[in-house]
């Protein structure tokens, strides 16, 4: 009879346990599905288009007359001469942009998580000018450093009467100052994370053993913080190489003729592909420069994951990896 009773109540568990993943995989597809329609609307299917679009002479106008060029678009990107000099400034700006905005947050993060009276506010105060919307910040920079009536030069006067510096003529200095003092106060901020995370215990022990301040930050601190440096590397080196806004919006823009008015130095490698785009209409060489850019960017991030396995500190080892 037990047997029977048993082999009564089976279906009766398998149809519920059948009805409760059904019921869990409705509600997971309800719940997911407008990121996924987003996704594969907003994200996958521009994608595929625009490749598609780095094959074609498309300039926004010529869909009755749009060909297929095959890799012309892309030959003729390394044929330029203004591909060479934006690429070359991108990586001369994100070289010096990325290493002096880290040591720079890393240093105002170590400052601010000592015990300080007024750390709060201090904190506050530096992460500020990282919440101002870019156009409004530039605006902001571009009165502060102006040459006849700017606030930096009203303040030089005060010590050097008649003083008038053509800031604005500094372009890679001053694009650098932009980027400190705009982006450094998320920057602090994840490093004051990263050094609130490092063990306090272990900073004892090492006080114990005799080692400095100096050992301590070095052999200590430093390995901790590995992980955090690695994000911020990342991060970097995409935001840098993707610089347009901050760069047209601080030195404007020429007229109709497609030409930028930025200085030499300044002329980046999206500013080159936003110009082609939008005023010479090459939509097909636009989106072909975007690719090699894409391109470009993941080789780097690549490179960047593979090294990490020698530099970049993990308490708990990933698989097939020893514990550093």
């Amino acid at each position: 009879m037990q047997d029977i009773a048993r082999m009564v109540r089976e279906p009766t568990i398998k149809t519920r346990m059948g009805r409760r993943a059904r019921r869990e995989a409705r509600d997971f597809y309800l719940f997911t599905g407008p990121w996924i329609l987003g996704f594969l609307g907003l994200s996958l299917f521009p994608l595929a288009v625009g490749l598609l679009t780095s094959f074609t002479n498309y300039n926004g106008l010529n869909l009755d007359d749009i060909k297929f060029v095959a890799l012309r678009n892309y030959t003729r990107a390394f044929e330029s001469e203004d591909f060479t000099i934006s690429l070359k400034n991108t990586f001369v700006y994100a070289l010096f942009v990325v290493p002096v905005g880290n040591i720079l947050a890393l240093i105002l993060a170590g400052m601010l998580n000592r015990a300080l009276a007024g750390r709060a506010g201090f904190r506050t105060i530096y992460y500020l000018p990282s919440i101002l919307p870019l156009a409004g910040a530039i605006q902001a920079w571009g009165l502060m450093f102006n040459t006849n009536a700017g606030a930096v030069n009203a303040f030089l006067s005060l010590f050097a009467p008649g003083t008038a510096i053509n800031w604005v003529n500094q372009y890679f200095i001053l694009m650098l100052l932009l980027f400190a003092w705009w982006q450094l106060g998320g920057a602090m901020v994840i490093y004051l994370a990263g050094l609130q995370g490092v063990p306090e215990e272990l900073r004892e022990a090492a006080t114990i053993d005799g080692a400095n301040s100096t050992q301590i930050f070095l052999n200590v601190t430093l390995p901790l913080l590995t992980p955090v440096i690695f994000f911020q590397a990342v991060l970097g080196i995409v935001g840098a190489l993707q610089i347009l806004d901050s760069a047209i919006l601080l030195y404007g823009r020429a007229g109709l003729s497609g030409t930028v008015s930025l200085p030499g130095d300044l002329y980046m490698y999206m500013v080159y592909v936003y110009s082609q785009v939008f005023d010479f209409q090459r939509y097909g060489f636009g989106v072909a420069l975007s690719w090699i850019f894409f391109i470009i960017v993941l080789v780097l991030t690549m490179i960047l994951l593979f090294t990490s396995r020698y530099w970049v500190y993990y308490e708990v080892a990933q698989e097939g990896e020893k514990v550093k």
